[in-house]
């Protein structure tokens, strides 16, 4: 990944407003987060994170998509598309990281790390955690209905 350097605040500032995240914070705190983060240019193929990395590094897709991948496994696990994030496990505990993410296609992610996010101010903080909270528990809604339709095919009637 390369940090995104040519592309100006507007246009980012224009690509995070556009992102369901980002939607409770102000105009001002985006801007601040994107002070305080840093945002990468992911080309097709490159990996976005690995299963072996062990930081505590969130990426929220601003745009393309990202496959989920576990070594040895010759199918993916799932794709995550802008507005959607990853690396949360390793985000709030701090381990190593479940999986390897791949992109799909040329895709722009937000890096936060746990020292960036202990720096910013207490509103800005608790907006930020508030939306991982919350795409977790969309996410967990999603899974569900994948293991429901998954028990409804395969499951004798």
């Amino acid at each position: 990944m390369l940090p995104l350097n040519h592309i100006s605040k507007l246009k980012l500032l224009e690509i995070v407003a556009r992102i369901n995240f980002f939607k409770q914070f102000t105009i001002e705190q985006r801007e601040l987060l994107l002070q305080r983060t840093k945002v990468y240019q992911c080309k097709m193929g490159q990996l976005v994170q690995s299963e072996l990395d062990h930081n505590s590094h969130f990426y929220i897709v601003l745009s393309g998509e990202v496959e989920i991948i576990k070594q040895g496994e010759s199918h993916p696990l799932g794709v995550i598309k802008s507005g959607e994030f990853i690396g949360e496990g390793s985000f709030i505990k701090k381990r190593r990281k479940s999986a390897t993410a791949r992109a799909l296609s040329d895709a722009i992610v937000l890096c936060m790390d746990q020292d960036t996010l202990h720096g910013l101010p207490a509103a800005l903080k608790e907006k930020f955690k508030d939306a991982v909270i919350e795409g977790m528990a969309e996410r967990i809604i999603y899974l569900t209905a994948q293991i429901q339709d998954f028990h409804h095919k395969f499951s004798p009637e």
